[in-house]
């Protein structure tokens, strides 16, 4: 991933990326742009037959994924041709399919770094999903990645960054409504659970932030948000040090952030000392910030 700007790509570079043209239709427009781990990928044109294979290409990245066709089919190895609604695709471990499309048709996705969303709901769901209806979250994210594919402006380095962070936690917030929607259906104390997650993932940063004040966001009292999070086998403070130490963990692999010191990312992610990062990191990930680093350069 090395191309910051958005710009045209061939079928030999697309096949880079997982996917293959099968057959010689002509009309196939393809566009990248990468952030960072993000990369944003666009493909439009008429009838036509893909192979995608994003799981070999990129192993540790999650495919979001958004449909417009008149018709679209899709078969798994052997398996028959099913006609598939367009719409969202969320597939947490990538895709492999063949795909084909009748008449126009428009296919925009993000493959986002698995480890940027996979704290925002419980656990990832095994299989890829699609969603033939439209929400709020994912229509404004489709609409964002849309923008920067069809811009030919250029991104400084703050505006990359910016566009790395934005994708992910957009990601993630998709995760989470549409994998809390289905978890949480007809549990209130699961759904209140997850807007809980929601808040702590978005605000961990803060080292104001508490169980508290959580409970205030999600308009719950504290005992009620803590017996939620006990079903769960957690507690509010227990999440809030784990989103924490996602953040952390994010900070010491980004050579970017090697300017910063191990008090300096301690700060930026929300804990009062290196010491309680270091805990954190033990907790969650068994190492320590600068085993991180370490790995990172190796």
């Amino acid at each position: 991933m090395d191309h910051s700007d958005a710009r045209l790509i061939d079928d030999r570079e697309l096949s880079r990326h997982g996917i293959r043209r099968i057959g010689d239709r002509p009309g196939l427009r393809s566009r990248e742009r990468t952030s960072g781990g993000v990369l944003l990928l666009g493909l439009n044109g008429s009838t036509a037959e893909l192979h995608v294979d994003t799981t070999s290409a990129y192993p540790d990245h999650a495919v979001f994924a958004f449909v417009e066709a008149q018709a679209v089919w899709s078969k798994l190895g052997d398996e028959p041709w099913v006609e598939s609604e367009g719409g969202l695709v969320i597939a947490p471990h990538g895709i492999t399919r063949r795909l084909r499309w009748s008449g126009a048709w428009r296919f925009i996705a993000a493959l986002v770094p698995r480890t940027a969303i996979a704290s925002f709901v419980p656990a990832l769901p095994p299989d890829a999903s699609t969603y033939a209806d439209r929400r709020l979250l994912d229509s404004s994210m489709q609409r964002f990645i849309g923008s920067l594919l069809d811009t030919e402006n250029h991104a400084s380095a703050i505006e990359q960054y910016a566009i790395e962070q934005l994708v992910m936690e957009m990601s993630g917030a998709v995760l989470l409504d549409r994998i809390g929607a289905v978890t949480g259906q007809g549990s209130p104390h699961t759904v209140l659970r997850e807007r809980a997650i929601a808040v702590i993932a978005q605000q961990c940063g803060d080292p104001s932030l508490n169980p508290s004040r959580v409970a205030h966001e999600v308009q719950s009292s504290l005992r009620q948000l803590q017996l939620v999070f006990s079903e769960s086998g957690n507690s509010v403070a227990g999440e809030i040090r784990r989103q924490r130490a996602r953040l952390a963990h994010s900070l010491l692999v980004d050579s970017r952030y090697d300017v910063l010191s191990i008090d300096q990312i301690a700060q930026r992610s929300g804990f009062n000392s290196p010491m309680s990062l270091r805990r954190a990191l033990d907790e969650a990930y068994e190492t320590t910030p600068r085993a991180l680093r370490a790995a990172r350069r190796a």
